[in-house]
């Protein structure tokens, strides 16, 4: 498969992630008031925060690392390493800042959302990427 073909299977890999990261931000808002107070102004809100943050990590810091994870590997085998690097290990980071976070800018609840939120994305992207990147594609 040639390179072109994976960069359209790693884009749309980030849109389903995007995709699974505001739906679950969805149930959330939905569900965390019993349906009453939801709107689509709080959800475009909180998705756009989560997607345009977590579309900075996939270029800067999830693609490297999984590349590099890849290679040092010599192959996409243990799929639940590529999914703990970035669900975890590449969102460090951000999970740092929004504990930090917590009682200044944002409530518990909503920290606890992000960092879920972020936790979905990173593992996502990280199991597609050996979706993507087979042994058969190689």
């Amino acid at each position: 498969m040639g390179t072109p073909m994976k960069l359209i299977k790693l884009f749309l890999l980030a849109l389903i992630a995007w995709a699974l990261g505001v739906a679950f931000i969805a149930i959330t808002l939905y569900f965390s008031n019993g349906g009453a107070d939801f709107t689509v102004t709080d959800l475009m809100g909180f998705g756009v925060m989560a997607i345009v943050a977590s579309g900075l990590l996939m270029l800067a810091l999830y693609l490297p690392s999984l590349y590099w994870l890849k290679r040092r590997r010599g192959g996409v085998d243990q799929r639940i390493s590529f999914m703990l690097l970035t669900g975890l290990v590449c969102n460090l980071p951000v999970f740092l800042t929004l504990v930090l976070l917590i009682n200044r800018k944002m409530v518990l609840s909503e920290a606890l959302g992000f960092i879920a939120t972020f936790l979905i994305i990173g593992s996502v992207f990280g199991y597609g990427f050996t979706l993507v990147h087979r042994k058969a594609d190689t």
